[in-house]
């Protein structure tokens, strides 16, 4: 078996990083082992690397310009603080769409039971089997396996929604959206598609700041996100195409629109205020840190700009 990146001690982790022009300025080489040793491991910190250029040629060609040891480490807690607002916005989303849902079949002439019959109907053999494996793996569980006991699946959606994951939700609503004809919901649906993916990011720990590069989104931003992007004082229309083409701050936008477009609570939105505003303070304590980083810098002011026009303080 051909082992490309053999296993380095962490001694040997600070020396391959110094080799590769990362200074210990700012944080002493001994100071970096120990935070290797008890703070974060390698491989996830020198993920933020991305974000730097390297030399092309010359004495230091492949080495990284302006990088200290200090620079990730700051990133990896900015990206922590960013991740740990993100997960909770995203379950705010998902409480108000299961609320959105309720409240149109409330507001309709739908019994609670006859749409759940019509969407299993609706999904294909192998998509129901799965549909209702996954249902059925928690009936012994002790949050909602009693709801499951109860109902035997025959649920109405008040009971279904809170038994389903997010993803499945999301195809739920999908085809409510449909049978309702709605084309607020169908647009939300889209949204609720990139939700799911920066949420699934944030709650297992994925580095969500480590590739600001432009042009790595796999498709366009969402009309509404777009058009409201325009709105915000500061944020050009060049730069706007630029930052929404990557596809981490993409997913973090919509997150963030979508937050703002269908959570109904003053309450949790003026708590997700005071969140993200702490979040975009730590982004700037080390501001210094990145005065010779273009790609960062301005990352991080078109996120502070959407962050102050839609969750000011």
């Amino acid at each position: 078996m051909l082992i490309d990146k053999p296993k380095l001690s962490i001694p040997e982790q600070v020396e391959h990083l110094r080799n590769n022009g990362v200074r210990f300025e700012i944080m002493t080489a001994d100071q970096a082992a120990q935070y290797l040793t008890n703070n974060n491991n390698y491989f996830k910190l020198t993920a933020y690397r991305k974000n730097y250029p390297k030399h092309p040629d010359g004495k230091d060609g492949g080495k990284y310009i302006d990088l200290d040891f200090a620079y990730l480490v700051d990133l990896a807690v900015i990206d922590m603080d960013l991740r740990y607002v993100l997960v909770h916005m995203a379950l705010d989303v998902e409480h108000y769409a299961k609320m959105q849902l309720l409240h149109k079949v409330e507001n309709s002439e739908e019994d609670g039971y006859q749409i759940v019959i019509d969407y299993e109907k609706s999904l294909a053999p192998d998509q129901l089997e799965r549909f209702k494996a996954d249902v059925g793996k928690n009936k012994d569980n002790i949050y909602c396996g009693n709801i499951i006991r109860k109902y035997s699946g025959h649920y109405p959606i008040w009971a279904l929604l809170e038994i389903i994951s997010f993803g499945r939700l999301i195809d739920f609503y999908k085809f409510c959206a449909k049978r309702f004809s709605d084309v607020g919901m169908t647009n939300t649906y889209y949204r609720l598609l990139t939700c799911k993916e920066i949420r699934n990011a944030c709650a297992h720990s994925n580095c969500i700041l480590n590739d600001l590069h432009n042009r790595t989104s796999r498709h366009d931003s969402s009309h509404e996100v777009t058009k409201d992007l325009g709105l915000v004082p500061g944020i050009s229309k060049s730069s706007q195409n630029r930052k929404m083409s990557n596809a981490h701050i993409q997913q973090i936008v919509t997150l963030l629109y979508t937050h703002k477009d269908i959570v109904t609570s003053k309450g949790v939105h003026e708590k997700s205020c005071i969140k993200l505003q702490e979040t975009s303070k730590r982004m700037y304590r080390n501001i210094s840190y990145y005065t010779n980083n273009a790609l960062i810098m301005s990352s991080f002011r078109f996120l502070k700009l959407i962050i102050d026009n839609w969750f000011p303080a």
